[in-house]
């Protein structure tokens, strides 16, 4: 059987086992010098050597070299890989072997465990509102206290899907702030998100996020920068006169020392100017909840034409179940700069009631329970500040003339 220059031969023999006394041997060149092939039919002798031309005529050589048993196996050998090219996955599954260093199985059951069987691919845009719906359900103000930071993930990644963001792209978003404090501060938020979306099948288990891959930011040591008895007065009066709806939160700041979200959040329902105390509305995650912290005879004289029954102690915008809490202390600190007062250094108020508190009672373990942190911080920061004599003088700036 000839196809061009090309030849194979197909020789009748005698052979004793076979019924017909005959067999067929089929003889061509390849690349090992002459091949030969013995059948007991010459049908499939005939059909061999169709393909062997055919292959040797094609210039497949080493196809022509096959035996039916391996074009077989090279057969089902693309069935098993389907759509994947023979060659690449032989290539993958080497390179899978070597990384494992043979244990490419035990392997793959490992990352199978680790991850789950699948997760639900979301965006983050989605994942935020369902974090914020589940943070609130749950009784945390998440939505209210971090909305700013909320709409600026949606708003650079919103787009993108959560389990596609890198931990190089987080930190390239964190690097829009050079505040190391306000960073650290995004950056929990970001972790927090991460996680919970972990814990819900978001992103695979038993694995740190890319959010927790982020780099912490160095922050310096804090700067206890506070104003002194005649800087309070002067704000006081001013804003008592100008700007009266803004009082009880710097009040709440400078008598009481409560944290810039615990004012915002401060419902009157807990202020207490008969009892002379007011309970936490919304204290700081990781502090005591609902502490008490006591009202001196000058707040309560302050607060006393301002309270009400209900709602909260800061201006709000909306009505009714709608209400939300502006941000008073952020005004309080704009207007005190275009009144041309003394400039207020960062938590200055919070900052001035520890520092004078302690100086006015000497009580380090009462004054950390009243601000909801611990005796060591105050030892810390805020001993030595000011004088016994300054200290009182603070807390008897009341409402006169």
């Amino acid at each position: 059987m000839t196809a061009g220059s090309v030849s194979v031969k197909i020789y009748e023999v005698r052979h004793s086992t076979n019924k017909t006394g005959k067999a067929y041997v089929l003889a061509w060149h390849g690349l090992h010098g002459r091949m030969t092939k013995k059948f007991a039919a010459s049908g499939d002798a005939l059909a061999e050597a169709r393909i062997k031309v055919a292959q040797l005529a094609s210039g497949r050589i080493e196809g022509a070299d096959m035996s039916v048993g391996d074009r077989d196996e090279l057969q089902a050998a693309r069935e098993l890989v389907k759509d994947v090219p023979l060659l690449t996955a032989l290539q993958e599954w080497l390179r899978a072997r070597d990384i494992t260093d043979g244990n490419l199985l035990p392997a793959a059951e490992a990352w199978a465990a680790r991850n789950g069987t699948a997760y639900r691919r979301v965006k983050v845009s989605a994942a935020v509102k369902e974090f914020l719906t589940a943070k609130s359900a749950a009784g945390k103000n998440l939505a209210k206290n971090h909305a700013s930071t909320f709409e600026q993930i949606v708003n650079d990644l919103g787009e993108l899907f959560l389990d596609a963001v890198p931990a190089k792209q987080l930190d390239a978003w964190l690097a829009k702030w050079d505040n190391p404090v306000t960073r650290n501060t995004k950056r929990k938020r970001i972790v927090s998100l991460w996680r919970w979306a972990q814990r819900k099948g978001y992103l695979p288990r038993d694995a740190r996020t890319e959010a927790e891959m982020t780099d912490a930011a160095h922050e310096p040591a804090p700067v206890i920068g506070i104003i002194g008895v005649e800087t309070w007065t002067a704000l006081l009066r001013y804003f008592a006169e100008n700007h009266p709806d803004l009082l009880p939160a710097l009040v709440l700041a400078g008598f009481c020392g409560l944290r810039r979200s615990e004012i915002h959040a401060q419902r009157w329902e807990d202020v207490s100017l008969t009892r002379k105390n007011l309970r936490i509305t919304s204290a700081k995650r990781g502090t005591p909840a609902r502490r008490m912290v006591p009202l001196c005879d000058a707040a309560v004289a302050w607060l006393a034409p301002l309270a009400q029954a209900k709602g909260f102690a800061c201006p709000t915008t909306g009505d009714g179940a709608d209400a939300t809490p502006t941000l008073a202390m952020d005004a309080i600190r704009r207007l005190a700069r275009e009144a041309k007062l003394p400039d207020l250094p960062e938590n200055c108020f919070r900052h001035s009631y520890i520092s004078h508190r302690v100086a006015a009672t000497g009580d380090i373990a009462r004054v950390s329970l009243d601000a909801g942190n611990s005796p060591k911080e105050i030892n810390r920061h805020y001993r030595e500040l000011v004088s016994e004599e300054e200290g009182k003088a603070w807390f008897e700036v009341g409402p006169t003339g």
